[in-house]
């Protein structure tokens, strides 16, 4: 496999949240094929409950993050730093109601100003960096995803997000969009001191 420093799977989706689950060991064993068995923990930060993010507790130094959207499944394998990986359908943003729930004036106001045709793509693209910053950060939709402000850029680019408050130093965090597929927009936020190396690994 080519060296980076996320590796990012695409698979069909599973009919159970269990099976796509172990996507996650089957992703780290393809990713580390010498370091032996893989022990992954979901608890939650907050309650405890075997639910939150993911973390992997063998082999050290390595993390993970997984998304579903329409039938696509897709898991990211991080060797520099903690993840998180979103993907969403574009219709699926394009809902009465959503851009007050999950955008700012701000990117609401960018929105307004593209074509009518581009907006559910852009609404996606804003929409994914939000949900990979979150879960990187652990935080998920505990925090309201209007704190965060991302800038709208060319899909596929890299950008820069605003977070006044986090936990974590955001001048750290990338973002990178990649092709999840036919009517889906995927984003993968990650910590670091520089812009990850990506291998995307399609599904068949």
């Amino acid at each position: 496999m080519p060296s980076a420093d996320v590796y990012l799977f695409l698979a069909p989706r599973a009919p159970l949240p269990q099976t796509d689950r172990a996507e996650l060991a089957a992703a780290v064993a393809r990713v580390c094929p010498e370091s032996g068995p893989v022990i992954i923990e979901q608890r939650c930060e907050r309650c405890g409950g075997a639910h939150g993010r993911p973390r992997v507790l063998r082999p050290p130094g390595v993390f993970v993050s997984l998304s579903r959207a329409d039938q696509t499944v897709a898991v990211a394998v991080s060797l520099i730093g903690p993840i998180g990986v979103d993907i969403e359908s574009v219709s699926a943003v394009h809902r009465a109601g959503f851009d007050d729930v999950a955008f700012n004036e701000l990117e609401r106001s960018a929105l307004q100003a593209l074509p009518g045709r581009d907006r559910d793509r852009a609404r996606a693209f804003l929409w994914t960096s939000k949900e990979a910053a979150l879960k990187l950060s652990g935080e998920g939709l505990a925090v309201d995803p209007r704190e965060l402000t991302v800038a709208l850029a060319q899909e596929g680019a890299s950008t820069r997000l605003s977070w006044p408050g986090a936990a974590l130093d955001v001048d750290r965090v990338h973002l990178a969009g990649f092709d999840a597929g036919p009517g889906l927009v995927g984003m993968l936020a990650v910590l670091g001191a520089q812009g990850p190396r990506i291998v995307l690994r399609p599904q068949p």
